[in-house]
């Protein structure tokens, strides 16, 4: 069995934590959808993301974890950018329709 220099991990190890990650990413994203706001849904698909990539790249149990908390920080964020747009977008409407009132009445 070849073991890893860097990191003194069996190659039969790192096989084992990505099959693992991998298990755990596909699990989280089918189970995501179930009694979920869209903000923890878009969180927990970027984890399970982030997860399945830090398990790719790195070779310990520690890459997928912190790709998954870097993953889920990346899904935050990206639900606050369109909860924002969302908000913009609805509040121009809203403008645009009391404008359009104001000028009915008079």
């Amino acid at each position: 069995m070849h073991t890893d220099p860097n990191t003194g991990i069996h190659r039969s190890d790192t096989k084992s934590i990505r099959r693992g990650a991998s298990l755990l990413a596909l699990t989280i994203l089918l189970g995501s959808g179930c009694a979920m706001n869209e903000t923890q849904q878009r969180t927990g698909t970027g984890a399970a993301i982030g997860a399945l990539g830090g398990a790719l790249i790195g070779t310990s149990r520690e890459s997928a974890a912190i790709g998954a908390a870097v993953g889920a920080a990346g899904g935050y964020l990206f639900d606050r950018h369109q909860t924002n747009s969302a908000t913009e977008a609805e509040n121009e409407r809203l403008r645009q329709e009391n404008a359009r009132l104001q000028q009915q009445s008079k």
